[in-house]
């Protein structure tokens, strides 16, 4: 691992990404540091490729970190929206393990709202390795088993995305689950890799996470804007393949569009040019009446699981 600057706090936020990602990283990068003017932890950006160079990064003080991939990593399951650095977080720990205790590790795709990163940083997490939100898999169905642990021979369990990690370094360590999670990875069965690193690192820690208030993972894709009203979200993630910078249908909040639109037009401008223009809601009828027919389904099922958390600190 390779690093711009020493470490000047025991905690971090992490952002790992490849070149692609990277516009995108500085953004939520930067909301991160605008909301924690004095904040007591570094701002990680950890890549395997080579970054184009961003004012933000002295601005900030971001702490760039760069991962020589090993060759064996390219047998690694991926896809067209997952690709290897995605396996960055699950070395993480061990790579920092001398500079963090604590690392929160945040995928590229999202937004920061509001709170206080500092508090979930320091959530008690028992004696659990990680923190996590529930995957929207099980949001409706929470007795659902996920295709992992079925072709793993696990028992039901509750599943995570992966998007937010809080991680305890110390006890991801001794309980080895890089180890657990890179042999699970490795696996020759298509239903273990479903999810690819999101799969492995459920597999690995089934039933030994700790569950974290929604807010700090809230999924943003047509299934979940209007409940977005009952949560006010931390941390919003664009989780579809679909993304508010290519955002041809008109679905996402205008607000979040145009803050991809300033941040590109003014740190990467050839991306900004390359951003379609929004229709107009009104073409879009039968999408939105589909939308809120939607929403009207799942709205009881998502009112369970909002309500299980008494605040948005609270830890399961």
């Amino acid at each position: 691992m390779q690093s711009n600057q020493d470490a000047k706090h025991d905690s971090a936020v992490l952002l790992a990404c490849d070149a692609n990602y990277f516009p995108y990283a500085t953004l939520l990068a930067s909301q991160i540091a605008q909301g924690h003017p004095d904040r007591d932890f570094d701002i990680c950006i950890m890549s395997n490729q080579p970054l184009p160079e961003c004012s933000l990064v002295g601005e900030h003080d971001f702490r760039m970190l760069h991962f020589d991939m090993p060759e064996s990593w390219s047998a690694l399951a991926t896809d067209k929206k997952i690709t290897l650095a995605a396996y960055q977080r699950i070395i993480a720990p061990s790579a920092l393990q001398a500079d963090y205790r604590r690392i929160l590790y945040l995928d590229s795709d999202m937004i920061y709202q509001r709170g206080d990163l500092s508090a979930l940083l320091n959530a008690d997490l028992k004696t659990h390795p990680v923190g996590a939100v529930l995957d929207n898999l099980q949001h409706r169905k929470p007795a659902r088993l996920p295709r992992e642990f079925k072709a793993a021979g696990l028992s039901h369990g509750k599943y995570f995305n992966s998007g937010v990690l809080l991680i305890d370094v110390g006890e991801f360590l001794r309980q080895g689950i890089e180890t657990k999670a890179f042999e699970y990875a490795g696996s020759d069965k298509p239903d273990i890799l479903w999810k690819h690193d999101q799969s492995a690192l459920n597999c690995a820690l089934h039933n030994n996470w700790a569950e974290l208030a929604p807010v700090w993972n809230w999924p943003c894709f047509h299934r979940y804007f209007f409940f977005a009203h009952f949560t006010n979200p931390c941390l919003v993630h664009f989780m579809s393949s679909r993304k508010p910078w290519r955002d041809i249908n008109g679905i996402y909040p205008k607000a979040y569009v145009q803050a991809y639109k300033a941040h590109l037009s003014k740190y990467f401008p050839s991306l900004a040019e390359k951003m379609p223009d929004r229709p107009k809601p009104a073409t879009k009828r039968m999408l939105w009446t589909l939308i809120y027919l939607r929403h009207l389904v799942d709205f009881r099922a998502i009112m369970r699981y909002l309500e299980r958390f008494s605040s948005e600190h609270d830890v399961k």
